[in-house]
């Protein structure tokens, strides 16, 4: 589980306490009836229209949160699959580094077991590396005088 999703585990574990808590403490004083009673003692300040505000207040901002939370859970998704993707190609990349043992006369290159593989076989199979073959002005010259220019 990332440290984001327990981060929200732990948000809604600790709302539903003070819920909880809140619902035990009411219950035992009877805010409500206090407040209608209040209300009614002070029926000129128009306290009843607390109670409904405040009901419409807590609507608001249970849903304000429910949104802020499906927010937070999809973009921990998008950064998870990002962070994916970006572990992925770390993983696809392939560098030659180190000292690499060739042959001085044919170019063969010996690979991790110890056997002699052809200079282009070796670079390809240990980077991405692709291999066009042509032939240069003095191998022509040596090897296909016949052909001049």
């Amino acid at each position: 589980m990332s440290k984001h999703l327990r981060k929200l585990y732990l948000e809604l574990i600790i709302i539903s306490i003070i819920l909880l808590f809140s619902f035990l403490i009411f219950s035992k004083y009877d805010v409500l009836e206090k407040i209608v009673g209040l209300s009614s003692k002070y029926e000129k300040y128009e306290i009843d229209e607390i109670i409904s505000t405040l009901i419409v207040f807590a609507i608001c901002m249970a849903w304000f949160s429910f949104r802020r939370w499906r927010e937070t859970l999809t973009t921990i998704t998008i950064l998870e699959k990002k962070n994916i993707e970006v572990v992925s190609s770390l993983e696809a990349i392939k560098i030659l580094e180190g000292v690499i043992p060739i042959c001085m006369h044919c170019k063969e290159i010996r690979d991790e077991d110890g056997a002699w593989n052809q200079l282009e076989k070796y670079i390809s199979e240990h980077s991405e590396a692709k291999f066009s073959h042509g032939i240069c002005g003095k191998c022509k010259e040596k090897h296909y005088p016949e052909a001049g220019d």
